[in-house]
C-alpha cells in the first residue's frame, strides 16, 4: 500500500472512529481533513502529504509561499509564476517541476512533483515517475511549472503518452484516468 494509500486510509479510519463513538461534545470538535494534497520529490521518490494545497506549497517552497489558495482549484498564473522563481536562498529548496490534479479544471487530490533541478524544457527527459496511490489511471488535469508534462498510460513511462506544453485544465478523452507515469521535460 502506498504512503499516500495509507495516509488516506488513516484518515478515513479516524473519521469514522469519531463518527460511531462520540459524545455530542466530542462531536462538535473538529474533525481531521484528508490528506490529499502531496507533494513528491522524484529523486528520493519521498512523499508528504497535507489537508490543504496551500500547506503542500509551502512544505515544498520551504516556506517561502504561504499564500497559495486553499485548493488546487483555484491556482493562477501569478502562483505558477512564483513556483518558477528562484528562492535566493542558499543551498536553495527543490524545484517545483509540474502538479497533477484527480479532476478537471484542477480539482480533488492534487500531486506537487519537485526534485534538486528544473528542465530543459523539450530537451529530453530530465525526470520521471510512476503514479501511485490514488493517482494511478486517475489524472483529470495538470499544471505545468518548471517541465513541461508528458503522460504515459504504463507505469514506467511506456505506452501511449500525450505531451502538454502548459496548464491543461482537462487532459483530453486519450488521457483521462488512464496515466501511469509523468515524464518531465
Amino acid at each position: 500500500m502506498s504512503h499516500t494509500s495509507r495516509i488516506a486510509l488513516a484518515c478515513s479510519t479516524a473519521l469514522l472512529a469519531a463518527a460511531v463513538g462520540t459524545t455530542t461534545a466530542e462531536a462538535a470538535q473538529p474533525q481531521p481533513q484528508p490528506a490529499d494534497n502531496c507533494v513528491v520529490d522524484v529523486e528520493t521518490g519521498t512523499s508528504q502529504c497535507f489537508s490543504t494545497f496551500r500547506q503542500a506549497i509551502a512544505s515544498t517552497t520551504d516556506g517561502r509561499i504561504t499564500d497559495a489558495p486553499l485548493s488546487g482549484e483555484d491556482i493562477d498564473q501569478r502562483l505558477v509564476e512564483r513556483l518558477r522563481a528562484p528562492s535566493g536562498a542558499r543551498g536553495a529548496q527543490d524545484v517545483q517541476l509540474g502538479i497533477v490534479y484527480q479532476h478537471s479544471n484542477y480539482g480533488g487530490t492534487s500531486v506537487i512533483y519537485s526534485a534538486g533541478s528544473g528542465c530543459q524544457s523539450g530537451n529530453g527527459r530530465d525526470h520521471q515517475a510512476d503514479l501511485t496511490g490514488g493517482m494511478d489511471n486517475a489524472v483529470s488535469s495538470l499544471t505545468t511549472v518548471t517541465c513541461w508534462l508528458e503522460l504515459w498510460d504504463a507505469p514506467g513511462t511506456g505506452g501511449t503518452h500525450q505531451e502538454y506544453r502548459q496548464a491543461t485544465s482537462y487532459v483530453g478523452d486519450a488521457m483521462n484516468d488512464r496515466a501511469s507515469s509523468v515524464a518531465f521535460l
